[in-house]
């Protein structure tokens, strides 16, 4: 039996969600599986994803941030260190800001509970993910770890956890740049330009959009969404989070015909996402690969 974590986008409000703004967020159709069989011999707690040459040891790689993490999600389910081998497949690249390591955790946190015939407590798994998220990245906001548990679409707020909304289904376009990242790095970035300053005009500017996105996208106004995420770019360079290389990407999907663009989780590098007509995606997609992007339709909501 293999379990479950999805990956996501965030279509709008990243960062601002830190300072308590809502942000609007949906699951991938895709993640990471995972399966756990006995380990031979009794060996030790290991993981391995080749798609993403990951293969680490609880305890005796304890120097690798993921060995680390593992151990801490071992913790949060209180199953010590169990002689198994966690198998996983993963169907979205990992550092670029499409939710991998939290996908990750909560599949190995899911795995792990089946293995032991344990029930799959939601709140337990949640711990776990959070545990994993917070050794990986410092201060999450916690939206990456709830959608890999639930799935759907919804607004985040680090107060209110996440409130699902009914969305029919909607083809976001996601462009890896290839660019490696450090979520924690980019939100010490933020936190220095804002000055810790929740009230900061761009914070709230990005929550506004949030709110008008939302809106957008319940009345299935693309264009109106896709200017709030285009803007939401804007606001976001600002803020010192994009390069070049990420505004490139989001430029050339908008020229391509795009209703807009911008990038999607902590910034840095990782990926951009856009939506467009139908009969403009294709359009899209061959402006990335020109770049040496392999961008990918994939489907949320419905």
């Amino acid at each position: 039996m293999t379990s479950i974590g999805w990956g996501k986008v965030i279509l709008l409000g990243e960062h601002a969600v830190v300072y308590g703004y809502p942000a609007l967020a949906a699951a991938l159709d895709r993640g990471v599986t995972m399966g756990a069989i006995p380990t031979p011999k009794g060996g030790p707690l290991r993981l391995d994803v080749p798609a993403w040459e990951l293969a680490v040891t609880a305890g005796s790689t304890a120097d690798h941030p993921v060995a680390r993490a593992l151990a801490a999600i071992a913790d949060a389910l209180g199953a010590g260190r169990p002689a198994l081998s966690l198998v996983g497949e993963a169907q979205i690249p990992h550092s670029a800001g499409l939710g991998s390591s939290a996908a990750l955790a909560v599949a190995v946190a899911r795995a792990m509970l089946v293995a032991a015939n344990r029930a799959p407590d939601p709140a337990l798994i949640d711990a776990a993910a959070a545990a994993s998220e917070t050794l990986l990245h410092g201060r999450p906001s916690g939206v990456d770890a709830a959608l890999a548990a639930a799935g759907g679409v919804g607004v985040f707020r680090r107060a209110a956890g996440l409130r699902p909304i009914p969305t029919p289904p909607l083809r976001v376009l996601v462009g890896p740049s290839g660019m490696p990242r450090s979520t924690s790095a980019m939100v010490e970035a933020v936190a220095a330009a804002v000055g810790g300053n929740a009230s900061d005009a761009r914070l709230a500017e990005l929550g506004a959009l949030t709110d008008d996105g939302t809106a957008a996208l319940l009345a299935s106004d693309l264009p109106r969404l896709g200017a709030a995420m285009s803007r939401a770019h804007e606001v976001l360079a600002g803020l010192g989070v994009s390069n070049p290389r990420l505004d490139s990407l989001c430029e050339a999907a908008r020229a391509a015909g795009a209703h807009g663009a911008k990038l999607t989780g902590a910034g840095g590098g990782g990926a951009v996402i856009a939506i467009a007509p139908r009969e403009k995606e294709a359009a899209v997609l061959t402006e990335w690969r020109a770049t040496d992007v392999n961008g990918f339709v994939a489907t949320i909501g419905g």
